[in-house]
């Protein structure tokens, strides 16, 4: 489907080197939108994929724990392309160096592995949308990434699950403030998807799919997708809201 009033804003993407946030960075530049990369690696690849295609962007190395550097990439984005109407708050992680996903119990748990997932995954997209929120003049439309984890709660993954039940929270209380404003705040909160965050072993990942209606993985792209809609116009009355895509998981 084609998003008309996508073409000639501009967006950005935080985590975009890979997985579902890569996704929605090449097709944002598809339809025509100038596109911010963000990653902790400037994701040149990624930009040369959209710009292959025609599209326009700007790739930065950015550490969305800082808000220094989210305040200073923002800025470059707005520079670059003379103004800011949304972004896709994408980057996160489910694990640490040291400690893989679902070995967090509560008993055995370390603060720096708490401190590190809490940092990305909830500190990040307040330090984004802070600065977004600033650039943004005018109607726009933000999408955070939360997930079905922050909803159901796994055990042995409670940073992960605390993280991304704040950024529910924080999407909801955002959407008010600015709403007036006509600026959008949404979260998309992806199942279990088929990107490297959520690579599990395969008997965990024979549990999810036990307990999914659809019976199988998600695609990249179908989140990508979802975010793309938020983001349109044709999401235009949404706003505080939470989009389940996780093929009806229970």
């Amino acid at each position: 489907m084609s998003y008309k009033s996508l073409a000639g804003k501009t967006f950005i993407v935080t985590g975009a080197s890979s997985g579902m946030c890569r996704s929605t960075a090449i097709l944002l530049g598809q339809q025509g939108a100038n596109v911010g990369l963000f990653d902790l690696r400037s994701p040149d690849e990624v930009a040369a994929e959209i710009e292959k295609a025609g599209g326009s962007c700007l790739a930065l190395a950015c550490n969305v724990q800082s808000r220094e550097a989210v305040d200073s990439a923002t800025e470059a984005v707005v520079n670059k392309f003379g103004s800011l109407h949304g972004a896709a708050n994408m980057a996160g992680i489910a694990a640490t160096r040291k400690t893989p996903v679902g070995r967090f119990g509560l008993t055995t748990l370390e603060d720096d592995d708490w401190d590190m997932i809490m940092k990305t995954n909830l500190d990040g997209v307040k330090n984004c949308l802070r600065a977004q929120l600033q650039a943004i003049k005018g109607p726009g439309s933000i999408v955070n990434a939360a997930s079905t984890a922050g909803q159901y709660g796994p055990p042995n993954c409670s940073p992960y699950v605390v993280s991304k039940w704040g950024v529910i929270g924080l999407t909801k209380t955002a959407a008010k403030e600015v709403g007036k404003q006509g600026i959008r705040v949404n979260a998309v909160a992806p199942g279990v998807v088929a990107t490297a965050l959520t690579a599990t072993p395969s008997t965990t990942r024979e549990a999810f799919l036990a307990t999914t209606a659809l019976g199988r993985i998600g695609e990249a792209e179908e989140i990508a997708k979802t975010i793309l809609f938020l983001l349109s116009d044709e999401a235009s009355f949404i706003t505080a809201s939470v989009v389940n895509v996780d093929g009806g998981y229970f």
